[in-house]
């Protein structure tokens, strides 16, 4: 996939390290220091048909971890864009988004499994700088 390097956000394809055990997925360096430190994690599952996220954060940067076995969409649109970008994720595997403040973020489960999601943030939940608006239903 070509991997789109934007402002305010970006999304890597992470290589399944895991063995017979099962998945492994590793952030690089690179991706934990742009977030600087973490103040709030959460893990959530993306039921088959079902949408999160649609929201985004006035202040607060987030790195989101999706595993996915089957399909997931992803949609953003980024701080002054009119048109949000549209990516398909399909198979086995698994990619991380850097979201920076402002970006309107969602990601879709289009698939008939769970998709598993591990969300961290530089600032806490506060529903005052959360701004909630659909992109994917």
């Amino acid at each position: 996939m070509n991997e789109p390097e934007r402002h305010g956000f970006e999304l890597h394809e992470l290589p399944d390290r895991g063995d017979g055990r099962g998945a492994a997925f590793f952030f690089d360096a690179g991706t934990i220091a742009w977030l600087g430190h973490v103040a709030e994690l959460h893990v959530v599952a993306i039921a088959p048909g079902k949408a999160r996220g649609n929201h985004l954060h006035r202040e607060r940067k987030e790195i989101v971890f999706v595993h996915y076995e089957g399909s997931v969409d992803v949609a953003w649109r980024e701080p002054g864009a009119d048109e949000a970008g549209t990516v398909q994720f399909s198979g086995t595997g698994g990619f991380v988004a850097r979201i920076g403040p402002g970006t309107l973020h969602a990601f879709r489960n289009s698939g008939t499994g769970f998709v598993e999601v591990v969300s961290l943030s530089n600032g806490r939940f506060d529903p005052s700088e959360t701004h909630y608006e659909t992109l994917l239903t």
